[in-house]
């Protein structure tokens, strides 16, 4: 997802208008010495920090086979002449599947192939699970790889034009094309970053791991609700999450500051922050990890609690989401605005070539 010059002009052109508080030395002085003190105890509680995140992939294992195998169970018992309740089951199904693989995608992107902090190594038992979590996120046809690479340049280059993952304005029309069915694997737009467009060697694993575990499961679901029921819960539902994952992506930097302090939100620990974010061990406090990128995901959700207590009205606007439909808005608001800003930069620029 290199920036394209036309989205990073646009961006540098919605910076020089914008009217933002950022953080002040003092408040960063704060956070860091906050972050510091976190880094120090997960570094100090090794055994502690491994079992949490033991216990985030039994439940996210547990959930996933919950959901294919006995929900469906409990939810088909209805006489078979009630179609509603088929229809309503396959959806409920199909999208909680597939919520949960992209939670499973996003802790192993981020957290293990990236940042490399889900197990803090003491051993080969702890090595091997570093390599086993690492590549779960291939049962969502993620690039371990790749993303780390990518990734990491993200926070190192935040904002210049060897951002990877450059996010702080996004053409509408690129955005949209990744709403197309299947966009999670063909490349209708270049606005994705779990996999290469390419289709490499470790994009190659990931289809195959992602279809063997899909197909397990499609075996044993097809013998107990039918053909119809486990193509449309395995085949058509799952771009769900990856549906999530591209607005997540396109609200957490998008007409931000160009700056890593200041140049992401946070959607906290609310329904939106949790269902976008892809759980409290994916992604819902983004602004913190990129403050302090050295902590695990549930101590971004302890950061994130300090930093709200330091922030001033304006600052909590800017970097914040209102509770119950602040998502939404502001997701409408990006849409609006960057269209809006889009139009008139190029009419200006336009005048301007003319004169």
């Amino acid at each position: 997802m290199k920036p394209r010059a036309d989205e990073m002009a646009l961006a540098r052109a919605y910076t020089n208008v914008l009217q933002f508080e950022g953080l002040t030395e003092q408040q960063m002085s704060c956070i860091m010495e906050r972050g510091r003190a976190l880094h120090k105890w997960f570094r100090a509680h090794p055994n502690t920090h491994n079992l949490i995140n033991v216990m985030v992939l039994l439940f996210l294992g547990a959930a996933d086979f919950l959901t294919l195998i006995r929900l469906p169970q409990v939810l088909l018992s209805a006489p078979p002449s009630r179609r509603l309740v088929w229809v309503l089951a396959a959806v409920l199904v199909g999208s909680l599947h597939s919520w949960l693989i992209y939670s499973l995608g996003i802790f192993s992107l981020h957290e293990a192939a990236a940042h490399k902090i889900v197990f803090l190594e003491r051993g080969p038992l702890s090595r091997a699970g570093n390599f086993i979590v690492r590549n779960l996120c291939r049962l969502a046809g993620g690039e371990p790889e790749f993303y780390a690479a990518h990734h990491m340049n993200h926070h190192a280059k935040f904002g210049t034009p060897d951002d990877d993952e450059f996010l702080n304005f996004v053409l509408p029309r690129r955005y949209w094309l990744t709403f197309l069915p299947f966009a999670a694997v063909l490349n209708f737009s270049d606005f994705v970053v779990h996999r290469p467009r390419a289709f490499t060697k470790g994009r190659l694993i990931s289809v195959v791991v992602a279809g063997s575990y899909h197909g397990i499961y499609g075996y044993i679901m097809y013998h107990r609700f039918g053909l119809l029921f486990t193509i449309t819960v395995l085949a058509l539902l799952p771009h769900v999450g990856f549906y999530l994952d591209r607005i997540r992506q396109f609200t957490e930097h998008n007409l931000m500051p160009l700056d890593n302090k200041n140049g992401s939100r946070s959607f906290g620990v609310g329904f939106w922050g949790l269902l976008v974010g892809g759980g409290p061990w994916g992604s819902p406090c983004h602004w913190e990890h990129h403050l302090v990128a050295s902590i695990p995901w549930y101590q971004q959700l302890v950061l994130h609690q300090y930093v709200k207590t330091i922030l001033t009205s304006q600052q909590r606007r800017q970097f914040l989401v209102k509770p119950v439909i602040g998502f939404p808005l502001l997701w409408w608001r990006l849409l609006c605005q960057s269209r809006s800003f889009r139009l008139n930069h190029s009419g200006r620029a336009a005048q301007v070539s003319v004169t």
